[in-house]
C-alpha cells in the first residue's frame, strides 16, 4: 500500500469523470486499469472513489462514472462483489425513482437512465445466475415498468456507438474551432502592423497640426492634457527668483493676458491652409481607412474570439485584451480626428463611368495595339449627337413610349408618328432670342426686403375677391331641383379667414451655452457647458475669472460639504473592509507561515486550468416561466400589489366603521 499511489488513483478517477465528454480518456483509463491490476487494495480504493463520484448531483459526472464502472466490472471479480453488495444504492443512483430523481441537466439524465437500464439488462444476462442482487434488481425494474420497450429499445452496443459518434463530432467541432483560431491569429499578426502604422501616421499628423508648449526638461504632452490645459511646468530647484517671476508672467502689470483653454479656441487655430494641406490629406486618408476598414475588422476579430471555445484560455484572453487595447487606441485617434473636423473621404463614381482600376485594365489589354488617328468633322459629330435621343432626356409624357420619338421611326412607312408640338419649339426659340432682361431696381430692392414665406392657402386667396364655392361643375339651377337664389360665392368673412395663416412658436436654442466655471483641484475651472445643472458641481451660476460666484447668496456650500463628507466616509469604510488584507502579511510573517494566495490569484489559477465541458447546473434555465417570474417579482409590480392591498384594507375598515350603530 502506497499513499502516493492512492492519491494518484483518486486524482485520475476524479479527472476522468469530470471532463464532461461522451467517452472516457483512453490514456487515463489505461493508467487506472494498470494501477488496479497491481493489487486488490487499489481495486477497493477505486471502488470507493467511483461511488463517491456517483453520489455527486450532476448527471454528466454520474454518466462518466457509470462508464468507468462498466470497464472495471467486466475485468475484476472483486469489483463485482463490492458493487453487488451496494447494488440497490447503485440502481437508485443511476436509474432514479419517484422519491429520488436524477440530478440535472435533464437531457443527460435521460441518457444516463437509458444507459443504466441497458447495462443492468446486459449484466443480468451474463451474471444473473451468479449474483442474486442483480437478478432481484432486474425483476424489480421489470415489475415496476422501468424495463419497457421504450426505455430499453436501444442496446448497449448502439449506446456505445452513439457515444463514439458524439465524441467524434465534438472533436471535429473543437478541431474546426482550433483551426479557425489559428487562422484568425495569423490574420491578426499580419494586419496588426498595418493598423499600428496607420495609427502612428495619424499621431504624427496630430503632433504636427496641434501646437504644443514643450518646455525644457519636459516630455511631450498628451493631446487630452493639452485640450484641458493641464500643462503646468515643474518648478526647478535652481531657478532664480527673477526667472520664476518671468515664467509666471508677473514681469509687468501694464498689459493684460487672456488665456482660453477650451477645445473650440484650439480648433479655431488649427485650420486647413495651403501650407498644411498635404498633412490634412494624409490624415484624411488614414482616418478614412481607419473608419471604413480597420475598426470593423477589429470588431469582427473580438466577436469571433469571444465565440470560439478553445482549451488554451490564457492565450485567448491575452489576444482579446490586446485587441481591446488596440480598439481603444483606434477610438482615441478617431475622436482626435473628429475634433479637428476630419471627415471620411468618399470617392463618388457616377453611373456610366468606370473606376480608375477598370480603365487601367482596359489600357493594359490594348497596350500592344497601334491605333490610327482619324479626324472627325464637327458637322458629323453634331449630326450624330442630334440623332441620338435618350429616354432619360425626354419629357415625362414622352417617356411612356420613347421609341415613338426615335429618328429611325420616321422612316418606317407602317408607323404614324405623333403630332409635334410646334408651339413649344417656337416658345423655346423666342426665349433664346429674347435673352435676359434687366429687372427694375425698385423690384430688386423690394425682393431683398421681402421675407421668404412658404406657399399656402393664405397666399392663394390673398388677391382673390370673387371665389365660387361650387367648383364641382354640377348645376344647381335646373328643372328638377328648382331655381337657385343668391350668388354662388364665398362671403367676405370666410375669405378673411382663408387669408390668415397659423404660425406656431418655435423656441430658439441658445447659441452660446455658458461654462460651469467651478474651481477645480488643479487650479483650473470646470469647462462643462450644460443648460441648467452641471452633474459634478450643481446648478450653473454666473462666476468671475477666478471661479467665485458673482451672487454670494446663490452659492450653496452645504452640498459640497455633504459630498466631501460622504466621499471620505466611503473611503474610510473601504479601508476598514480591506483592513484584514493589509494586516494579513505582517501577521503571517510573525507566525512564520506563508501568506495565503488572494482571491484574484485563485481565480487566475482556476482560469489557467484546462477547461471542462460540464454544464453549469446552478444556472437557472431561461424560459417563459422564469421571465414571467422575473417580471412579476419586479419592484414596480410589488409596489402596485402593496398599494392595492392597502387600498382594500382601507375600504374594508371604512365600511366596517360605516356599518356600526351610533
Amino acid at each position: 500500500m502506497n499513499p502516493e499511489v492512492d492519491e494518484k488513483l483518486a486524482g485520475l478517477i476524479k479527472q476522468i469523470t469530470e471532463t464532461g465528454n461522451w467517452i472516457l480518456d483512453e490514456k487515463k483509463l489505461k493508467l487506472i486499469k494498470a494501477t488496479c491490476k497491481k493489487s486488490d487494495h487499489y481495486i477497493t480504493v477505486a471502488f470507493i472513489h467511483v461511488m463517491a463520484q456517483l453520489h455527486k448531483n450532476h448527471s454528466q459526472i454520474r454518466y462518466s462514472s457509470l462508464q468507468l464502472i462498466e470497464q472495471l466490472f467486466d475485468r475484476s471479480k472483486l469489483f463485482r462483489e463490492l458493487l453487488t453488495e451496494d447494488f440497490p444504492v447503485f440502481v437508485q443512483l443511476v436509474v432514479g425513482f419517484n422519491d429520488r430523481k436524477l440530478p440535472p441537466p435533464p437531457q443527460i439524465a435521460a441518457k444516463l437512465k437509458q444507459y443504466a437500464l441497458a447495462l443492468i439488462k446486459n449484466w443480468y444476462i451474463k451474471y444473473g445466475e451468479i449474483y442474486r442482487q442483480i437478478s432481484i434488481s432486474f425483476d424489480f425494474l421489470m415489475d415496476n415498468g422501468y424495463m419497457n420497450d421504450n426505455q430499453t429499445s436501444s442496446s448497449l452496443s448502439s449506446i456505445h456507438a452513439d457515444n463514439i459518434n458524439k465524441a467524434n463530432k465534438s472533436a471535429r467541432i473543437k478541431a474546426l474551432q482550433l483551426n479557425r483560431y489559428e487562422l484568425l491569429k495569423a490574420d491578426v499578426n499580419d494586419h496588426l502592423d498595418i493598423i499600428n502604422d496607420n495609427l502612428d501616421t495619424m499621431d504624427g499628423c496630430f503632433d504636427i497640426l496641434v501646437p504644443k508648449n514643450i518646455l525644457e526638461g519636459e516630455d511631450d504632452m498628451d493631446f487630452n492634457a493639452l485640450l484641458r490645459g493641464d500643462a503646468v511646468p515643474k518648478q526647478r530647484a535652481d531657478d532664480s527668483y527673477k526667472d520664476n517671476i518671468i515664467s509666471h508672467g508677473l514681469g509687468s502689470n501694464r498689459y493684460k493676458i487672456t488665456i482660453d483653454l477650451s477645445e473650440s479656441s484650439l480648433m479655431e487655430d488649427v485650420k486647413e491652409t495651403q501650407d498644411n494641406s498635404i498633412i490634412f490629406d494624409q490624415l484624411r486618408e488614414a482616418y478614412t481607412v481607419l473608419e471604413t476598414k480597420h475598426i470593423k475588422q477589429v470588431n469582427v476579430w473580438i466577436n469571433t474570439l469571444i465565440r470560439l471555445d478553445i482549451d488554451d484560455k490564457a492565450e485567448k484572453e491575452a489576444l482579446i485584451k490586446k485587441l481591446i487595447d488596440l480598439k481603444a487606441k483606434m477610438t482615441e485617434a478617431s475622436r482626435k480626428a473628429k475634433l479637428l473636423g476630419i471627415k471620411v473621404h468618399q470617392r463618388e463614381v457616377k453611373s456610366g463611368q468606370s473606376t480608375l482600376d477598370d480603365l487601367d485594365e482596359r489600357d493594359d489589354e490594348f497596350a500592344d495595339e497601334e491605333f490610327e488617328e482619324v479626324d472627325i468633322r464637327k458637322e458629323a459629330a453634331d449630326a450624330r449627337e442630334a440623332k441620338t435621343n435618350s429616354s432619360a432626356k425626354l419629357p415625362p409624357l414622352q417617356r411612356i413610349f420613347p421609341l415613338a420619338y426615335e429618328p429611325t421611326m420616321a422612316e418606317d412607312p407602317t408607323y404614324a408618328g405623333p403630332m409635334q408640338d410646334m408651339s413649344n419649339d417656337e416658345s423655346r426659340a423666342a426665349k433664346k432670342d429674347k435673352g435676359k432682361q434687366k429687372a427694375e431696381e425698385q423690384r430688386e430692392e423690394l425682393l431683398k426686403v421681402a421675407p421668404v414665406v412658404e406657399w399656402g392657402d393664405d397666399l392663394y386667396y390673398w388677391d382673390k375677391e370673387h371665389v365660387q364655392f361650387n367648383t364641382s361643375g354640377i348645376e344647381r339651377s335646373h328643372r328638377f331641383m328648382g331655381v337657385g337664389e343668391g350668388v354662388n360665392e364665398l362671403p367676405d368673412h370666410l375669405l378673411q379667414n382663408l387669408r390668415k395663416r397659423a404660425v406656431y412658436y418655435r423656441p430658439e436654442r441658445p447659441k452660446e451655452i455658458p461654462a460651469c466655471r467651478h474651481p477645480l483641484h488643479n487650479g483650473g475651472l470646470c469647462p462643462r457647458r450644460d443648460l441648467v445643472t452641471c452633474p459634478f458641481h450643481g446648478k450653473i451660476i454666473p462666476r468671475d475669472e477666478l471661479g467665485r460666484p458673482l451672487d454670494p447668496s446663490s452659492n450653496n456650500p452645504g452640498s459640497s460639504k455633504e459630498q466631501s463628507g460622504s466621499k471620505t466616509k466611503n473611503d474610510n469604510d473601504q479601508v476598514m473592509d480591506n483592513l484584514w488584507e493589509l494586516l494579513e502579511e505582517d501577521v503571517m510573517k510573525q507566525s512564520g507561515q506563508e501568506k495565503a494566495p488572494s482571491s484574484k490569484k485563485r481565480q487566475r489559477r482556476t482560469l489557467d486550468q484546462k477547461a471542462s465541458s460540464l454544464i453549469d447546473i446552478k444556472k437557472k434555465p431561461e424560459n417563459s416561466y422564469s421571465r414571467l417570474q422575473r417580471k412579476l417579482n419586479s419592484s414596480k409590480n410589488k409596489k402596485l400589489v402593496e398599494e392595492a392591498a392597502e387600498y382594500e384594507r382601507e375600504m374594508k375598515s371604512r365600511n366596517r366603521e360605516a356599518n356600526k350603530w351610533q
